[in-house]
């Protein structure tokens, strides 16, 4: 690998993070809705009516402007991004803890359940997506290819407050929230482990039946028009078997398109999903997101944007660092 494309290649990655990150600051802090102009609304509009909690509002906007002083906008985003790159991504709004502890607890929950969905429906769906290309044309096809195409038109939130309301409330055959029974003592012990993949079944199913259909139809797309290459073709000529012409000629051909559509959607998985979250109470990092927004808790929505910003440009640079291994042509250009 070329050293000076390699130094090319990450510097063009950290700047997109910076710049991304800078972007996002400039957005939610200059807004009309920003956290200071939503606080100084409420403070005005409760002053008259009650003073109660117009102290409460201004408390809060005098610990937000102690939080993030106002001044020069350039030296402030500076200042912010010097913050971050040191790990600080400062006192939430709110709660006035740590934004880096409070994101850490949400984390591993998120990672858990988005990516075992990934992963699920991606393996599941390019083999799927494979035997439908195979079989183009034939009734097995043209009845998954609706299936697939009519599952991918229903909305997350439809689909999983389906299963909430049908397995859960009505049928009581898995719990309606939460990670893991109150009851359990959380570590590494085997009722605490059952109770996690119990509480985990609703949400995983749901992301996994809402990504199956993705994969399955571009693996199908992919598998047909490999399958009019020269090189499968002559490989049937010269008698290769078909078992070979399927894995080694069709299947990684076809598959090295999805490798990068992989790559950055393990990366999206750590923002969560906020519709499953939190149509089934799950304390993830969507979770989190939402409540952020519907708060307008400032310093926690940045964070996890952050955390949603490296994640993506780190794995969209992995795709690029690791594509040759999979596929020799990039690694001799």
């Amino acid at each position: 690998m070329n050293k000076a494309w390699l130094i090319r290649r990450v510097a063009m990655a950290f700047l997109t993070i910076i710049i991304t990150i800078i972007i996002s600051w400039v957005l939610i802090e200059y807004s009309p809705n920003s956290p200071a102009n939503a606080l100084l609304t409420n403070l005005r509009v409760t002053e008259a009516s009650n003073p109660k909690f117009a102290q409460i509002y201004a408390s809060e906007l005098q610990f937000y402007n102690d939080l993030v002083p106002h001044g020069n906008p350039v030296i402030e985003a500076f200042n912010y991004i010097w913050q971050v790159l040191h790990g600080n991504l400062g006192l939430d709004v709110i709660s006035e803890e740590p934004v880096t502890t409070i994101i850490a607890t949400s984390l591993p929950w998120t990672i858990f359940i988005v990516s075992t969905s990934l992963l699920i429906s991606f393996f599941l769906g390019i083999r799927v997506g494979q035997k439908m290309g195979y079989k183009r044309g034939s009734k097995v096809d043209s009845s998954l290819t609706t299936f697939f195409t009519l599952l991918r038109s229903i909305p997350l939130y439809i689909s999983g407050a389906l299963f909430l309301f049908i397995l859960g409330f009505e049928l009581h055959w898995f719990p309606t929230g939460g990670a893991y029974s109150a009851s359990i003592t959380p570590g590494l012990s085997l009722p605490f482990i059952v109770s996690v993949l119990y509480h985990a079944i609703l949400p995983i199913s749901t992301l996994t039946l809402a990504n199956l259909a993705g994969w399955a139809l571009h693996m199908r797309a992919n598998t047909i028009y490999t399958l009019g290459e020269d090189y499968v073709s002559f490989a049937e000529i010269r008698g290769v078997r078909d078992k070979l012409i399927e894995t080694k000629y069709v299947g990684r051909n076809a598959l090295l398109p999805l490798y990068t559509s992989l790559i950055i959607s393990i990366g999206f998985s750590f923002g969560g999903s906020v519709f499953v979250e939190e149509i089934f109470s799950y304390p993830g990092v969507g979770n989190l997101l939402y409540y952020a927004i519907t708060n307008n808790d400032y310093t926690l929505e940045m964070g996890i944007f952050i955390i949603i910003i490296t994640a993506v440009v780190v794995g969209v640079l992995l795709a690029d660092l690791t594509y040759s291994l999979i596929d020799p042509r990039v690694r001799n250009e």
